[in-house]
């Protein structure tokens, strides 16, 4: 058989990936195309997601490509050790001795081939094929030293550097709602949405609003989903905001717009991050004002909101009072609220009093 490979951290898998192994199972005419996530990559020192997470994600966005799958023989390796393609390749050669493999690589990497690990006994061991990356020349003289193929396809411009920095477009549909279920990359998606301050604010709620809910006896995860995806929305422009509130949110327009962002978060979670677990999308919704249906996960993020330690005062009490008894807590909180704006003379919506009489009694 004609077996293509494709080598990489896959951190995450993203178009480009899938696009490539379609060029090159037709140009190539290859019977199979094998994408082989790496244990520990020489040229990278960090990985964000898991082994099992990166092999996961790379199934989904091969999806019923019937040439196509996954090839785990570095990571399933016993050494720590960093993997070196030369290795891959000689184990398996000597496994599939009646195979030819063609190995692929960006021009981003052909450039710099005659750096990699004994390069020209890979050269001789497989086909190198070589293919198109934006920002990279479409020739270069290790393409004649190492005895390259190249494929003319147009260039790959995804990358997975920018995909952790927002750049969500890039990801197979299936792959963005695996990353977003597992609070996968969330922390560098949103960073662009928002000023630095706000962003900080975010990362400290998430970190809050988990502990909250794994003292609680909640699912982890959900709070730290839910805590830094809360404001995503608090910054959008306001001609988008009034659009998306009257379309989806009418109900809701009569409400101080610095509110808003409470169900615009919820809408940007779910139809543009792919989110689509009810309780986080709800507690998402309920952190600013909260709500008579409020959940517990809901009550975790309300108080981490409000109790975040980089809002300059000193909640470690109420914090400690949440750790023990969410409930509590909550109940804290908006007792606090209460008592803050009856001393400052603040108007409070009468929706207020409906959360305060369920959940705390009569004022």
């Amino acid at each position: 058989m004609k077996i293509g490979l494709l080598g990489g951290s896959f951190d995450p898998v993203h178009l480009g990936h899938i696009q490539i192994a379609k060029e090159a199972i037709a140009a190539l005419q290859l019977d199979s195309f094998w994408f082989i996530p790496t244990k520990h990559n020489p040229w990278k020192e960090n990985v964000t997601a898991s082994n099992t997470d990166r092999v996961k994600m790379l199934q989904l966005a091969i999806g019923n490509q019937e040439k196509m799958q996954v090839s785990t023989i570095e990571i399933d390796q016993d050494s720590n050790e960093k993997n070196y393609t030369i290795d891959t390749l000689d184990t398996l050669v000597a496994r599939y001795p009646k195979d030819r493999f063609y190995f692929l690589m960006g021009m981003d990497q052909a450039c710099a081939f005659e750096k990699w690990k004994s390069a020209k006994d890979i050269s001789k061991l497989v086909q190198l094929v070589a293919f198109n990356r934006g920002g990279y020349p479409e020739d270069h003289e290790n393409l004649k030293k190492y005895h390259f193929l190249k494929i003319d396809n147009p260039p790959i411009t995804a990358s997975s550097s920018e995909i952790k920095e927002g750049a969500i477009q890039m990801l197979d549909q299936n792959v963005l709602h695996y990353i977003s279920s597992h609070g996968l990359y969330l922390d560098g998606m949103i960073r662009n949405r928002m000023h630095k301050k706000r962003y900080q604010h975010s990362l400290s709620v998430a970190k809050l609003t988990a502990q909250f809910a794994k003292n609680n006896g909640l699912d982890e995860q959900k709070g730290y989903i839910a805590g830094v995806m809360h404001d995503v929305a608090k910054e959008m422009p306001i001609e988008e905001a009034t659009k998306l509130m009257k379309e989806y949110y009418p109900e809701y327009l009569d409400k101080p717009k610095p509110i808003w962002h409470q169900w615009l978060s919820s809408y940007v979670c779910e139809k543009e991050f792919l989110i689509d677990d009810q309780e986080i999308l709800k507690a998402i919704e309920d952190h600013t004002t909260a709500s008579t249906t409020i959940s517990k996960l809901g009550k975790c993020l309300y108080c981490a909101d409000k109790l975040d330690p980089l809002r300059g005062y000193d909640s470690s009490a109420d914090i400690a009072l949440c750790n023990k008894d969410i409930d509590a807590g909550f109940r804290k909180s908006l007792q606090s609220f209460y008592d803050f704006s009856k001393a400052n003379h603040r108007e409070i919506d009468p929706v207020f009093f409906e959360i305060y009489h369920k959940f705390i009694g009569e004022n």
